[in-house]
């Protein structure tokens, strides 16, 4: 009864009293108050800066850290995971940890390299947090964590750039509805795809299609990133970590370098190597390589390559042909940084070497064994270098040029490290011995003033004693010289600058090698992905521009504002009723054309911020330009609900799996089976939505299983984390940009300006 009363008092909707509207999303679109310029520009500023979660910092982390640490709980939360991009030395494993502290309750599987557990054992412990360390070692064997949930961190996550080795493989899979933190302070390292393949081992490849970027295997295969990737990745300015300034010089080889640089090529010359151009080359890199690093590291790579040859003969006689696994041995270290080895194929790498080069060997070898030791000039800038006394870090690519060092400034009281052993001077001692010695050294005169590394046996020390870091090999890519400097030039450091020296190649060999000239493109890299200062203004401009209007007034509401140049300023977002919301500014000219670009949408904002009163605004004047900003929201909404069932490329396979679902769902429907059609509709929800590189892993499995695994693995399919049941759209702030004459310019709008503003409604799909 109670029922039917409140029914019969409920308001009517009379048909005969509807009225038709010309354009229902102009009904959705509330411009808010009146309000001045300057307040609605920092409305506007600051809504385009990435999301922070309210969670308590730890007290241990640094202002400038706390932001990152917010930030990246805001991602994880949105999209399963982030990737955390800070400087080298500004304390990237204290905010991973605070972050794992604050997600998970339990131990954090923390993967790192097999160098870096000691030092991520001892920092968990002293900030109480429990971990389990696994080395990126024990993950290309298959061997990972088991008994940890929630949240894992993968520290230098640029080792997981490429998705066909094996860690990869064995990660991806296991990641699969877990979240994840990436950390790397380079994650690009030979092209922009390294980036995307380490987002999406956490990030399904449509996590920012709210943001308009509908792929970000698209975005960044195309080399055009979008601003978007700020939400996912985070890098502070590294002015706002307290770190040595960098000095550079550049150490030039002497003409007598050049000179005998230029007789050991020629004899090379008479090798003849192999008959396939692309295997030539490649061996000719490597022991060009090597002669432009010391000569124990050339007389080397000369005695593997006559080995090489040996071997190479000794298959031909027992009818067998060279593999591609001996060809990788002869390369050694160097096989991840030789881009000629993805040139040629398995097969072609079967073509047999010349053996002629056995003989020419036999005299190569007893020329660089009879050389004096005096006559490396390279060594020699190397002493006067360190002949001043100042604590230096010493890079080389060989371990056997750090044997050549130890040799030959034995007279220094050289510490050295290698990915193998360490000592100093001919002593040999544990590695954490020699490391500690070099960190905090004693009042003896003993102790050493300059250390000796290769790569990676460096990678990830904290050694802020170093004032001095010497590139005596120059690396393939900015990544290793970043990774280097930043062992020394990192917060913590006593020193205000630390000098760089790079050790320069000799003319012929540069031309040979093009070892500088390959630093200096991939070195404009990160910069197009957005990292570094150079890059910066690609997304991380939004941060910046919210810094600059954070203590300004804001108000979310109409304003106007006079300029020669009219148009409109203004904000939208639009978002889920699960919660997810993408905020947009765009810049409106007169003709209805509109941009997002950086550079306009500043530039248009200081002019706003300029102006303090408020100004009305003719209502209908308001309501076409409001026709005219419906146009950029109506293409924003279509693309964003047009990726609800849309997939990038999907493969054959994926395609075959949507046709038996499809199919499945048929039967289900005709044996009015609602549980199996529910759980069916689940996972064609699933397969058509975008995925994280184990996710489409499992996809390619459940393709080519049988149609009882298929039933079977159903349940056991990840949830879309987005809901996309309705989208809703929110103006978030107006400016309106007039002439500066008594009579406003008008617009005119391709669309009826009859309907009046109305609350903020949802779009339906």
């Amino acid at each position: 009864m109670r029922f039917a009363q409140s029914w019969l008092t409920a308001p009517a909707i009379v048909a005969e009293s509807l009225v038709g509207v010309p354009d229902v999303l102009l009904t959705a679109l509330r411009p808010g108050v009146p309000a001045s310029g300057a307040a609605v520009a920092a409305s506007l500023a600051r809504s385009l800066s990435p999301r922070e979660h309210p969670a308590c910092a730890p007290a241990w982390l640094l202002p400038p850290q706390i932001r990152s640490f917010r930030r990246i709980l805001a991602a994880i939360h949105r999209f399963g995971g982030a990737l955390l991009a800070d400087p080298v030395g500004s304390g990237k494993t204290y905010v991973a940890l605070a972050v794992a502290a604050a997600v998970n309750r339990g131990p954090t599987a923390c993967l790192v390299p097999a160098s870096l557990l000691a030092q991520w054992h001892t920092t968990a412990d002293r900030l109480s947090i429990p971990v389990t360390l696994c080395s990126h070692e024990q993950i290309s064997r298959g061997r990972l964590p088991a008994g940890t949930r929630g949240l894992v961190v993968i520290d230098e996550s640029h080792h997981f750039r490429n998705p066909e080795t094996l860690r990869y493989q064995n990660l991806a899979p296991w990641l699969v509805g877990r979240e994840a933190l990436l950390v790397s302070a380079t994650p690009i390292v030979n092209r922009i795809m390294d980036l995307v393949h380490q987002l999406l081992l956490t990030a399904r490849d449509d996590a920012l299609s709210l943001h308009g970027v509908p792929s970000l295997s698209g975005m960044v295969a195309a080399e055009c990133p979008q601003p978007a990737l700020g939400h996912l990745v985070f890098e502070q300015v590294v002015e706002s970590v307290e770190r040595p300034a960098r000095t550079y010089t550049n150490s030039m080889a002497t003409q007598q370098e050049n000179s005998a640089i230029c007789r050991s090529i020629n004899r090379l010359s008479q090798l003849r190597l192999s008959r396939s151009a692309p295997i030539a080359a490649l061996i000719q890199g490597v022991l060009l390589r090597a002669l432009a690093s010391s000569p124990a590291a050339y007389n080397s790579a000369l005695r593997r390559y006559h080995g090489l040859l040996l071997h190479a003969r000794e298959a031909g006689q027992a009818g067998h042909v060279l593999d591609r696994s001996a060809l990788r041995r002869f390369i050694g270290d160097m096989a991840d940084q030789l881009v000629l080895w993805e040139l040629f194929s398995s097969t072609e790498a079967a073509t047999d070497l010349n053996l002629d080069d056995l003989g020419i060997l036999a005299h190569l070898l007893a020329d660089a064994a009879s050389a004096p030791a005096d006559s490396d000039g390279k060594i020699l800038r190397l002493r006067g270098l360190l002949a001043d006394g100042r604590p230096t870090l010493v890079f080389t690519a060989y371990r056997d040029t750090v044997g050549y060092l130890r040799r030959q400034l034995e007279d220094f009281g050289i510490a050295w490290c290698t990915g193998e052993c360490a000592g100093i001077g001919r002593a040999s001692l544990p590695r954490r011995a020699v490391l500690d010695w070099f960190r905090k050294p004693t009042a003896s005169s003993h102790a050493p003033q300059h250390l000796v590394v290769t790569d990676v046996a460096a990678e990830g020390l904290d050694l802020p004693r170093a004032a001095r870091v010497v590139h005596y090999d120059l690396p393939w890519t900015p990544m290793r010289l970043e990774q280097r400097e930043g062992r020394s030039v990192r917060y913590g450091s006593s020193h205000a600058a630390v000098e760089i020296v790079q050790f320069r190649l000799p003319a012929l060999l540069e031309r040979r090698l093009g070892i500088e000239a390959t630093l200096a493109r991939k070195k404009q890299l990160p910069a197009v992905a957005g990292f570094g200062s150079g890059g910066r203004r690609l997304w991380g401009w939004r941060s910046e521009l919210a810094g600059r209007y954070a203590s300004a007034h804001a108000r979310e509401g109409v304003a106007s504002v006079s300029s020669e140049r009219p148009g409109l300023l203004a904000g939208f977002a639009i978002g889920t009723f699960a919660g997810d919301s993408a905020a947009t500014v765009v810049w409106l000219e007169a003709d209805g054309s509109w941009t997002e670009a950086p550079e306009v949408i500043e530039a248009q904002l200081e002019i706003a911020a300029r102006e303090p009163a408020i100004i009305p605004i003719a209502p209908d004047e308001l309501r076409e330009w409001l026709s005219l900003l419906a146009k950029p929201i109506r293409t924003r909404l279509a693309f964003t609900r047009s990726r609800r069932w849309m997939t990038l490329e999907p493969t054959g396979r994926i395609r075959t799996l949507v046709s038996r679902l499809q199919s499945c769902m048929k039967t289900a429907a005709r044996r009015r089976d609602a549980d199996q059609l529910g759980r069916l509709e689940r996972a064609m929800t699933f397969v058509v939505g975008g995925h994280t590189a184990g996710e489409a892993a499992l996809l390619e499995r459940l393709a080519r299983a049988s149609d009882s695994e298929l039933y079977r693995l159903l349940p056991t399919l990840p949830s879309q984390r987005r809901g996309w049941e309705d989208l809703q759209v929110r103006l978030g702030g107006m400016v309106l940009f007039r002439p500066p004459h008594p009579a406003p310019a008008r617009v005119v709008s391709p669309e009826c300006p009859g309907c009046k503003p109305h609350s903020s409604i949802s779009m339906e799909p």
